[in-house]
């Protein structure tokens, strides 16, 4: 007796339901269908889709399918006629389908399903097929149920519809808004696709996403990394300047050096298709926006990169998820700034398109539509993007410290090459640039170049020893209610032990009484000293710190005391921003740079946290100002801003920019940057 193998109806709900984990990427499936129809458009709509109940429509104006295609290939489960070869003579679209069970876990979202479709080649025909869900739970099989393809005349131009009825599901507002980015970011939103095809969902959360996208803030950016990688494995970079003028290039030795390998195939070549990759960095820094002069302000950059930031992945023209989406960074960017923040771009604060054809398929999609299988292709190809950023790190850092020596560094392997339009064209009508408009290389932020100390010959600072005293004690009391708050929320009673030990010490060293003297310090030492006190307490709270100090001794005035305060407290205010966060930030790091910069010694502080929320900028340094739901007394960055007044001399320090901030910094979240007279050392 012969026999064949059958299915129960329950592995629908295997191969449907189950198997997408959100309702958005089954109607993204459904879109990806209309491109590969050869559509230029797709539109998708809900109707009382907010409950259980609902419908769903996506409509295109595609090819369409005759009967057979509708049986031989809508209907077919597991097997694609998408070979990856050009679908249509209209088209060059390499089709970009697989399998058909993305299409079946849409089928799948509601109970009944009704498709209509006019095929261009049979002008005034449409074929009409109706699957009701319900039909399969009285069969032992799949194969029982009977589907009818019933052919009917249309005046309707080619396309497709496809209807899903009485949805099991209703859409929140969160997955509305997944749906409205995955559809608006779909086909890109670089101003330089041109796929002839466009996705449209009828909802104001698509509206609002557009109008965010549309912004487009590319020409505010710092630098612009591009990589290529051809068909036999080799990569080349370029990196930009702000004004889209080449600072160096890369050869494949460049970018994958001998030491990769033991990850690559001999003779070092990477095993991916051939990929582009481009990454706009940007500064979120209000000093660098003001001095390229722009007509942007950095904050408004801000909600843009919420929607757009991070490295996303194209293949074949359309986006892929969910490389690009918040929390999913594929190029460990947030991982590598936090071990080392100098000169790394993150997913807060850049852009990246990474573009690749795949004309032999190499890049084989997931079952359930997250993205790629990790196969040698795709990790290849991950490696090529990774080692181009780790170039243009390492290209930026040639630069900086040339800029340190006062040397323009030499650009490598660089032809003189023109002047983007695209970049100087905006420039060129922004005013009062004087030098900044022929100066050959970009200015860097991070580290000024070496100044003649502009020596200060007045005494030392009188400072009050019961203002020393106040500060002391009052930072020993935010560290003691900052582990109160932190101890009753504590489960872990060991854990709980150990920051109660550590905050206790640093709270003892805060006021200790010989600590007070005024004399000059070396800037460098006291804050070193400083951070290692509070390193534990940020490492136990998952924060990573980083530190970057001038290679020269730094001399100021004032007490051990007093710089240790603004270190304490500014730590303390990051590790609150951190915990009222939550763990909706990803990775979490402080820097902590010293410098020289124009005879001062400068001292920049910054957090990848929140950054600075509800509060008024000139209100928040005075006493018992908080922000963003804060349960502080307020009183840190007071202590901040008298310890730095007391140590210039002057009660203005924010007014005359000794002390200032910036709400979205370096690190994405609060910067804090102060600016201290120098001192002869022995003064």
């Amino acid at each position: 007796m012969s026999t064949h193998l059958r299915f129960a109806p329950e592995i629908l709900i295997r191969l449907g339901e189950e198997l997408i984990p959100h309702p958005d990427l089954g109607v993204i499936e459904l879109v990806r269908n209309a491109y590969d129809a050869d559509a230029t458009k797709s539109i998708v709509q809900l109707h009382n889709a907010t409950q259980p109940g609902g419908t769903l429509v996506v409509e295109d104006d595609g090819d369409g399918m005759t009967a057979e295609d509708i049986r031989e290939g809508f209907l077919l489960i597991g097997r694609s006629s998408k070979s990856g070869a050009p679908d249509s003579s209209r088209s060059n679209r390499r089709r970009i389908g697989e399998k058909g069970l993305g299409r079946l876990a849409a089928l799948r979202l509601g109970r009944r399903v009704e498709l209509l479709s006019r095929p261009r080649g049979e002008p005034g025909v449409e074929h009409k097929l109706v699957i009701d869900w319900s039909d399969y739970d009285s069969v032992r099989s799949v194969e029982e149920v009977e589907l009818a393809i019933v052919s009917q005349p249309t005046s309707k131009a080619p396309g497709t519809s496809l209807t899903v009825h009485q949805l099991r599901q209703g859409f929140d507002k969160e997955q509305m808004e997944r749906l409205a980015r995955a559809m608006r970011l779909l086909t890109g939103f670089f101003d330089d696709e041109d796929t002839g095809f466009t996705a449209t969902l009828i909802a104001p959360q698509f509206d609002q996403v557009s109008d965010a996208v549309n912004r487009s803030f590319f020409n505010e950016y710092e630098y612009k990394l591009e990589a290529d990688l051809d068909e036999q494995g080799y990569a080349s970079t370029v990196l930009y300047d702000w004004k889209g003028r080449v600072i160096t290039r890369g050869e494949h030795i460049d970018v994958a050096p001998d030491s990769r390998g033991s990850r690559l195939q001999p003779p070092l070549r990477y095993q991916a298709p051939a990929a582009s990759f481009e990454l706009w960095m940007f500064l979120l820094d209000k000093r660098s926006f003001e001095r390229r002069a722009s007509k942007v302000k950095f904050a408004e950059l801000r909600p843009w990169l919420r929607v757009v930031g991070g490295v996303h992945l194209f293949h074949r023209g359309l986006r892929v998820h969910p490389y690009g989406d918040q929390g999913f960074d594929w190029l460990d960017l947030n991982l590598l700034r936090a071990r080392n923040p100098q000169l790394r771009p993150s997913t807060n604060n850049s852009i990246g398109r990474v573009s690749v054809d795949d004309p032999d398929g190499l890049l084989i999609p997931k079952t359930d539509r997250m993205g790629f299988q990790e196969n040698a292709a795709f990790i290849e190809l991950r490696e090529f993007s990774r080692s181009a950023t780790e170039w243009a790190a390492r290209e930026r850092k040639r630069i900086r410290e040339g800029e340190r020596l006062g040397m323009t560094p030499p650009v490598r392997h660089a032809e003189p090459a023109p002047i983007d339009d695209r970049r100087e064209a905006p420039r060129a009508s922004a005013g009062g640039r004087g030098a900044l408009e022929t100066a050959s290389q970009p200015e860097l932020l991070t580290l000024s170049p070496s100044l003649p100390v502009q020596r200060q010959e007045t005494s030392l600072p009188t400072i009050r020893r019961e203002h020393l005293l106040y500060r002391s004690l009052a930072t020993a009391g935010i560290l003691t209610v900052a582990f109160a708050h932190e101890t009753a929320a504590e489960s872990d009673v060991g854990e709980a032990g150990l920051g109660a030990v550590g905050l206790a010490g640093i709270a003892r060293r805060a006021a200790r009484s010989d600590s007070f003297r005024v004399e000059v310090l070396d800037l460098n030492e006291v804050v070193k000293h400083a951070l290692s006190a509070v390193r534990p307490q940020l490492e136990r709270r998952g924060i990573a710190l980083n530190e970057e100090f001038w290679d020269e001794s730094i001399p100021v005035a004032g007490s051990v005391s007093d710089l240790e305060a603004i270190v304490f407290n500014l730590a303390a205010n990051a590790m609150s921003s951190f915990a009222r966060a939550g763990d909706l930030l990803g990775e979490r790091a402080v820097v902590v740079r010293t410098r020289v910069a124009d005879g001062h010694a400068v001292v920049h502080f910054s957090d990848s946290g929140p950054g600075i929320v509800d509060v008024d900028f000139v209100e928040m340094w005075r006493p018992g100002v908080t922000g963003g739901g804060s349960e502080s007394a307020g009183l840190g960055l007071t202590i901040v801003r008298d310890a730095v007044a007391d140590m210039c001399g002057t009660r203005s320090v924010v007014e005359e920019g000794a002390l200032s901030a910036d709400a979205y910094g370096e690190l994405g979240g609060a910067s804090f940057h102060i600016r201290l007279p120098m001192r002869a050392v022995g003064e």
